[in-house]
């Protein structure tokens, strides 16, 4: 379901092999298929394996400058607005001011006048009245520029006022062929409600510019930005809901974090002004949101304002930790000059394209980038690709979950395409979950974790693809050394992973080097076996996957000790042949260099405290033979359970 609108490119660098015709490939589904090219087939020239018709469509509306003024004026202060009117008075007539953000350190009011003026003007006659200017920008048209840096030490972290949570719920998905995308084959996102929860105490603000059927929803609130009423001609911000979240009835549709707490923040439709979109990420933000999600169409809106917006969202979001922000890619169809073939690019300048954004693609029921068939049987693309396209979530065929074709029955069950704007919103339920699972996750730890679990995807269109109707569609063809790929990113979202990873460091270990059964196994014996559990805290637990995210070398060493178990797992020859108190040694090792860790996040005075206490223990038992044996013993009967499946280890376990 992305909102992009197709447009043929006027500018932009084309590849001369690519031929001189120019096409136009249809926006929607249910639109007739461009013409196919009539003219000889001929072999496809050779490409780098990272490239593809790069050329977005060209969404930058002409400069207002000097036109009737309508700009937002940011300042380092809050502004009385009758001062700021007397201040421009002199020069504009009919000078109206209005208040727009004022949190610190986001200070904005719009300026309005029918009177021609120049942003440059409107900055000098402020500053000359001593106002504390910090930019001024046009509020109806988009622009590259950066704002200034703004104190953020200055401003409070953003905390929930009002916004209530959800307990956790009882009630299980429905198994259906349209709720492919929550499980763990074919393309999902490998949700496990035992391990993964619903996200029980997290928030969600979905921004969009409709909302028909939002009385679905079970929304916490639904909250007008710059308008007077909500719009209700289309569902497209209530699927986004219903999605991430699910729907309100009971036994109806759950979404991929159904406990989470959503609100709905309805903007204008695009055209009007620009300003609308980072006013909306900012009142989320502010409010309290977790996780924020924009599927709206807001290509050609990117502003210094909406700088201001993202860099507010990651250093002040969620307690200081920040919020994440996802976009979808888009679907902009377009055709470079000289070319018959058709780009699907993400420009460069767009707000998915801000480093800030998780920009989220669709993938396809199975694998690969999500493709759709015409009328003829030939698959063609259904988003944008490009250098900042992060992660894959699915995009293809999944369940309708408004209004009543979330019953359970498969007769019933609707199927739609998600596209890239429904990506976007699985995506962003994945993230809940995972900051379910670890509050404690810092933004830059979150985006590591999810990047470390990702499933990788293979570059190369499926052969279920065939036939493609273009293969420049499916360009690139390759991945660069990173695993970026300009369709897929990285990889697909795993939130069962990254679920697992996220609340416990020898998950994290497990997971990482591709023991996600085994990961699973512990997660259970660390909720239910006496001897697990009882090894660390739920709270170092939490602390020490943010500083193995954060310490390679730390990593490291709790991959090698898992490495090592899974060796020697139901084969005690192989243990004593490492010789007695080779574990010891490395568990005190590793803990020492956890506690002297630089890299590491500060721990809680508690923390700190248990780790102190926990390197003590292994201290003392060096000393000792007989706590040496026991300690080994105790690493080879978990080691059994965890990968060697060991009953007997189970019954010791339970006398432990």
């Amino acid at each position: 379901m992305s909102r992009g609108r197709g447009a043929a490119a006027r500018g932009g660098a084309g590849s001369p092999e690519e031929g001189s015709a120019r096409a136009r490939p249809a926006p929607g589904r249910k639109s007739a298929p461009p013409p196919a090219s009539s003219a000889t087939p001929r072999a496809r020239p050779r490409r780098p394996p990272w490239d593809f018709g790069y050329a977005p469509v060209p969404t930058a509306a002409g400069d207002d400058d000097d036109g009737p003024l309508d700009v937002v004026v940011a300042s380092r202060c809050p502004l009385a607005p009758d001062a700021v009117a007397a201040a421009l008075g002199a020069r504009w007539s009919g000078v109206a001011v209005e208040r727009v953000i004022e949190r610190t350190p986001i200070f904005w009011l719009r300026v309005r006048s029918p009177d021609r003026g120049r942003r440059a003007d409107v900055a000098a006659a402020l500053s000359a009245a001593a106002l504390p200017v910090r930019y001024v920008a046009s509020a109806r048209r988009p622009s590259a520029a950066v704002a200034p840096r703004f104190d953020a030490a200055a401003g409070a972290a953003a905390r929930p006022e009002g916004w209530t949570a959800r307990r956790a719920s009882v009630e299980d998905d429905p198994v259906t062929p349209g709720r492919w995308f929550l499980r763990d084959e074919g393309g999902g996102i490998g949700v496990d409600r035992r391990r993964c929860g619903g996200g029980a105490g997290t928030r969600l603000g979905v921004i969009d510019d409709d909302a028909w059927t939002a009385d679905e929803l079970g929304l916490e609130r639904e909250v007008l930005v710059m308008m007077e009423r909500p719009p209700r001609s289309q569902a497209h911000g209530a699927f986004m809901v219903a999605w991430a979240v699910g729907g309100r009835r009971p036994g109806g549709f759950r979404g991929v974090a159904p406990d989470a707490s959503p609100r709905l923040y309805l903007i204008p439709k695009p055209g009007s002004c620009v300003l609308a979109l980072p006013v909306a990420i900012v009142r989320a933000v502010s409010d309290g949101a977790d996780v924020v999600v924009c599927a709206a169409y807001v290509e050609g809106s990117t502003t210094p304002m909406l700088d201001d917006a993202l860099e507010f969202a990651a250093r002040l979001g969620r307690r200081g930790r920040g919020c994440p922000v996802v976009f979808p890619t888009g679907r902009e169809a377009s055709s470079p000059p000289e070319s018959l073939h058709a780009s699907f690019s993400l420009g460069f300048g767009e707000p998915a394209s801000d480093p800030r954004v998780f920009c989220v693609g669709p993938g396809a029921r199975g694998e690969g980038w999500f493709l759709w068939r015409d009328r003829r049987g030939r698959s063609r693309p259904f988003a944008n690709r490009g250098p900042a396209v992060r992660w894959l979530a699915p995009g293809d065929d999944i369940t309708c979950p408004l209004p009543s074709a979330s019953s359970a029955t498969p007769a019933l069950e609707r199927l739609c395409h998600a596209e890239s704007s429904g990506a976007s919103a699985l995506a962003a339920g994945s993230l809940l979950l995972v900051l379910s699972q670890n509050p404690s996750l810092r933004l830059p730890e979150l985006d590591a974790l999810v990047m470390r679990t990702l499933a990788p995807v293979p570059p190369a269109a499926p052969a279920s693809a065939e036939p493609i109707a273009d293969a420049w569609d499916v360009l690139p063809d390759g991945r660069d050394r990173d695993g970026h790929n300009a369709k897929h990113g990285y990889g697909r979202i795993d939130a069962g992973r990254a679920c697992l990873a996220a609340g416990d460091p020898i998950a994290l270990a497990l997971v990482s080097v591709g023991e996600d059964g085994a990961a699973r196994i512990w997660h259970d014996a660390r909720a239910e076996g006496p001897l697990a559990r009882r090894l660390y805290s739920r709270r170092l637990a939490r602390w020490a996957v943010r500083a193995l995210l954060a310490d390679p070398s730390l990593c490291h060493g709790v991959c090698a000790l898992v490495r090592h178990a899974r060796l020697t797992a139901g084969d005690p020859r192989r243990r004593r042949a490492h010789g007695a108190g080779a574990v010891l040694r490395q568990l005190s090792l590793l803990v020492r260099a956890l506690a002297a860790s630089r890299a590491a996040p500060p721990p809680s005075p508690r923390v700190r405290d248990e780790i102190t206490a926990l390197l003590d223990r292994l201290e003392r038992s060096a000393t000792d033979a007989a706590a040496v044996a026991d300690v080994e013993s105790r690493f080879g009967a978990l080691a059994d359970i965890v990968f060697a499946g060991d009953t007997d280890g189970d019954a010791r376990e339970g006398a432990a």
